[in-house]
């Protein structure tokens, strides 16, 4: 019996350790809630990928800045230089370009009343990034504005495996 009541606690002990996120249906599991990323493409004005190290004057990880700011203070926000990748049907689910890619971003765009987010390649200005959510959707882009302006979201067969993939020309 005490080993019964042992083995029942410690079940009821994992469920309330369990970090839970309801995504809509189905089962759910103990395992960590992991948010989605943004991927941000940076064409040049030639429509040349600038996150690619074969590019003339790229813009290396070193050379960029991803940071909110709340009053004056400064956050940084971790990302990585993605390659280009494909999902699914290697011939129409791929990505071609380089790639900015940060969850942590995302998380803060997506907050209720988020920080000004700011994004800054080599010397140029900073430029503001928003994020206007998908209705009812916490984690799911509908559009998003860099300096006011509308960047174009990946509309091919890749958005159904990877969501949240955007192009901004410099």
């Amino acid at each position: 019996m005490k080993k019964i009541l042992f083995v029942l606690f410690v079940v009821f002990a994992a469920n309330l350790g369990c970090k839970k996120m309801d995504t809509g249906g189905g089962l759910c599991a103990c395992s960590p809630v992991q948010i989605p990323p943004i991927l941000l493409v940076v064409k040049g004005a030639n429509g040349v990928d600038m996150l690619n190290p074969a590019t003339n004057g790229y813009f290396a990880a070193s050379n960029i800045k991803l940071y909110f700011q709340i009053g004056s203070t400064e956050q940084q926000m971790s990302f990585s230089i993605e390659k280009p990748f494909s999902a699914g049907n290697s011939t129409t689910e791929k990505v071609e370009f380089y790639q900015l890619r940060s969850s942590y971003l995302l998380d803060v765009l997506s907050a209720k009343n988020p920080p000004n987010v700011f994004i800054k390649l080599g010397n140029a200005e900073p430029r503001q990034l928003k994020a206007v959510m998908a209705n009812g959707e916490k984690y799911l882009v509908a559009k998003l504005l860099v300096n006011n302006v509308e960047a174009t979201a990946e509309t091919g067969p890749v958005k159904n495996s990877v969501p949240n993939i955007f192009y901004f020309n410099l």
